[in-house]
């Protein structure tokens, strides 16, 4: 759960966000854009970022703790914590 780096077009670049990898979904947290989100954040993302549900804050510990119950049990931790759910979130 570092920042990594990655090449696009065979350049190196820095990519700001740790991941983990839960298999159909995954858990991104970001403390680089704060200029963009005003905040650190922490999105549940499902599939191939087709749903991006963002949480102002850290959560990977929270979400680490229900990965092994599946997306429903991670989107219900978000669905709880309404009152940190980022402007630039998707809607529900």
């Amino acid at each position: 759960m570092t920042r990594h780096s990655d090449s696009i077009l065979g350049f190196p670049v820095m990519v700001p966000n740790t991941v983990i990898d839960a298999g159909d979904f995954y858990i991104s947290y970001n403390d680089y854009d704060t200029d963009i989100y005003g905040s650190d954040t922490t999105a549940l993302v499902l599939g191939q970022m087709e749903k991006f549900l963002i949480l102002n804050g850290d959560h990977r510990e929270q979400y680490s703790s229900l990965l092994s119950s599946g997306f429903v049990a991670c989107f219900n931790y978000f669905k709880n914590n309404v009152e940190s759910i980022n402007k630039r979130s998707d809607k529900l």
